[in-house]
């Protein structure tokens, strides 16, 4: 009916918004044809950054399916390379997707005092076994104090049913002698 509609309308009256709506239906009705699995977004989460949303970031996220945190892993001097350890671990009947291109992102731009002598981290920097993964973020702070070391995980993990992907934003204070 929607689509009759459409298409009788005149060429002059048809809207920018009446042709998306169109090919909105029609890719609906391709994946329903095709018989697609399911997949979502995780439910929203403290800690988490779902679907553009911000949130604050923190040394953990934990849902149903996945915890992720961003851990000190020694101690700190001030102009020497130190690294924090990202690690996650799925939950239930959720593994690693193992198509998921995994990927830490260091906050850009970096605060001030912090560099990250590799911003990004690629699913090849990292470590991955069936139930969980992990990256060593190096950085570089230039003076002694307090220091916050943060970024964004991408992840995705996967049960029998569905797929999960997700932007987990974390963070950690760091004590630097």
């Amino acid at each position: 009916m929607i689509i009759d509609s459409i298409m009788t309308m005149k060429p002059a009256h048809r809207t920018l918004s009446g042709s998306f709506s169109l090919v909105a239906l029609m890719g609906l009705a391709f994946a329903l044809a095709a018989g697609c699995s399911k997949s979502e977004a995780a439910p929203a989460q403290p800690g988490a950054a779902h679907e553009g949303t911000a949130v604050t970031k923190g040394p953990k996220s934990e849902t149903e399916s996945y915890v992720a945190e961003i851990k000190g892993s020694g101690a700190y001097k001030a102009g020497a390379e130190g690294t924090v350890d990202i690690t996650f671990a799925t939950k239930g009947d959720y593994h690693i997707n193992k198509q998921y291109p995994y990927k830490f992102k260091a906050t850009d731009p970096a605060p001030e005092g912090i560099s990250f002598p590799k911003p990004i981290l690629q699913r090849a920097d990292g470590s991955f076994e069936e139930k969980s993964g992990s990256f060593k973020v190096p950085f570089v702070v230039s003076k002694a104090g307090k220091a916050t070391v943060s970024g964004t995980l991408s992840l995705s993990v996967c049960s029998d049913a569905n797929c999960i992907m997700d932007k987990v934003d974390l963070a950690l204070d760091v004590d630097v002698k």
